[in-house]
């Protein structure tokens, strides 16, 4: 999910980064040119490369972005692998915890998550950054027992846990869209953008359909339909704004109240059809909020 969310927190800081980093776009044609398993080894040296030429060594604020990109990833990671059973020194969860016809497909988001923290592990040591080597993840939402969980039973509940991955997905795939207008202007990193965006798309959409598939009432995609798996003020941001029925093209709205969309269903209907198609962005720092529900 975060090497957008490293990119937009960098020009946050830094509004000149984009055009730094474009006057040596000869350099950053190599990220582009890379592929398939050449690319998850090579590029995060070469966007590592690049930050250090457009900024040198030492920036705070640099090491401050790449540290919390990582530490978005090392959450989503640990989440996956501890239900695996991966983490050593944690408690075990119970034996058959995951059914074994969905294990397959666990194990598979888990592995993306571990590639994206190897990925911008290995931009931070390029860029001359420390890299987070300590972090405490309680995923109960109880933050290690100083006040009541949101999640008691995630790793002994599959649904539960089911729950807590949605609200992750969701959560990221809300982020990335958030800040593409951020690296719009530049073609090699909103590539790389969007394709971690469609991948953590993938993770959501399946981990909807298992829930679906045991009779939550969800639909593969953000519904107002979804039955609701939130709690008030804390969790509720992953949703906040997708009741959104507006949307804009070329600076004028779009009268979806009015257009044929679906004939057969028009009024609220129709417009509950306009909120499940077009999904809202979440701001960088209400991701990172929502992340430290489960950091301690």
């Amino acid at each position: 999910m975060n090497i957008l969310k490293l990119l937009v927190n960098l020009t946050e800081a830094d509004p000149e980064l984009l055009a730094r980093l474009g006057s040596r776009r000869e350099a950053l044609t190599r990220l582009g040119s890379l592929t398939g398993k050449a690319a998850m080894t090579t590029a995060p040296l070469v966007v590592g490369s690049a930050l250090r030429q457009a900024y040198g060594r030492g920036a705070q604020t640099i090491t401050d972005s790449l540290s919390l990109a990582l530490t978005l990833e090392l959450l989503e990671n640990n989440f996956y692998s501890r239900a695996l059973g991966l983490v050593p020194n944690t408690p075990a969860v119970p034996a058959g915890f995951i059914p074994t016809d969905l294990r397959p497909g666990i194990v598979t988001v888990q592995q993306h998550e571990q590639q994206h923290v190897a990925f911008l592990t290995r931009v931070l040591q390029a860029s001359g950054a420390d890299v987070p080597t300590t972090l405490n993840f309680d995923f109960t939402g109880s933050k290690n027992g100083t006040r009541s969980p949101l999640f008691a039973d995630v790793f002994s509940n599959f649904d539960t846990f089911l729950q807590v991955a949605q609200l992750l997905e969701d959560t990221g795939v809300r982020a990335y869209k958030g800040q593409l207008a951020t690296v719009q202007s530049d073609r090699v990193f909103l590539t790389a953008a969007a394709r971690i965006h469609s991948v953590e798309a993938r993770h959501a959409a399946h981990i909807r359909i298992l829930r679906r598939n045991r009779n939550a009432t969800v639909k593969p995609w953000i519904s107002p339909t979804d039955q609701s798996i939130t709690t008030a003020g804390l969790t509720d941001a992953v949703y906040a704004g997708e009741e959104n029925t507006t949307q804009r093209a070329a600076g004028q709205t779009i009268p979806f109240n009015t257009l044929p969309i679906d004939a057969a269903g028009a009024g609220q209907a129709s417009l509950e059809k306009v909120q499940a198609a077009f999904d809202e962005p979440i701001t960088a720092t209400t991701a990172t909020n929502l992340a430290t529900l489960f950091i301690y």
